[in-house]
């Protein structure tokens, strides 16, 4: 990582780099809870890969550095969860995105899947899981914005350099760019039967949440190493 981004006292995301405007939100959170000083280094991404060094002046920034254009990874890592109960998934989604993930993929209900939500709170629960992805993309100074998407079926995933995470699997990481992450109760027999590839994330049993922040560790570590 730049130095300039891991030493910045705070990281940003704007829609415009040539003229870096902060939303209220981030405005609050650098003046309130950071609370920066005039002249702190501030770095600001547009979520694609490119990013500029500014300064916090009197609540707002101001450009102190050229534009840097970092290259997009060459592998596109993805992790698909089944939701699991009460807020253990938004710790799913942050710790994915520090781990370094590109995309999280929330999947709609499997066959053993313990949380169903209705209809109307879709759209709520899965803003609040992007938010979340944002917040922790600016604590870990990322520069790509990692995508957040769903709920989808198992089956839409497709084939190609998947593989579902189950005890005794058999697939290598360097087989494997998007690892599936099941529900409190595993995958059914008739989920695994039909999996492209199962993968083994280590000798013990995994709650759900744990086993999605190890096999995220183990992918990223094989392709970014």
């Amino acid at each position: 990582m730049n130095p300039l981004l891991r030493d910045s006292a705070a990281h940003v995301f704007v829609s415009d780099l040539a003229s870096p405007q902060l939303t209220s939100e981030d405005a609050h959170h650098l003046k309130k809870v950071l609370r920066l000083r005039d002249g702190e280094s501030v770095t600001c991404s547009d979520g694609k890969g490119q990013w500029r060094l500014c300064k916090w002046s009197s609540g707002s920034l101001e450009i102190t550095g050229d534009v840097v254009v970092e290259s997009t990874p060459e592998t596109h890592l993805c992790v698909a969860v089944a939701p699991v109960k009460g807020d253990r998934t938004d710790l799913v989604v942050e710790k994915l995105v520090e781990i370094g993930v590109d995309s999280i993929v929330i999947l709609a209900p499997l066959e053993r899947s313990v949380v169903r939500w209705a209809p109307e709170k879709v759209n709520h629960v899965m803003d609040r899981y992007v938010r979340i992805a944002t917040a922790a993309a600016m604590q870990s100074r990322r520069v790509f914005l990692p995508e957040v998407a769903g709920p989808v079926s198992l089956a839409s995933l497709g084939t190609d350099q998947i593989a579902l995470a189950e005890p005794g699997g058999t697939a290598d990481w360097s087989q494997v760019t998007t690892v599936v992450i099941g529900p409190e109760g595993g995958f059914s027999e008739k989920e695994l039967s039909s999996a492209p590839a199962t993968i083994d994330l280590g000798p013990n049993i995994l709650r759900a949440e744990t086993a999605a922040i190890v096999a995220a560790a183990q992918m990223v570590a094989h392709w970014r190493r």
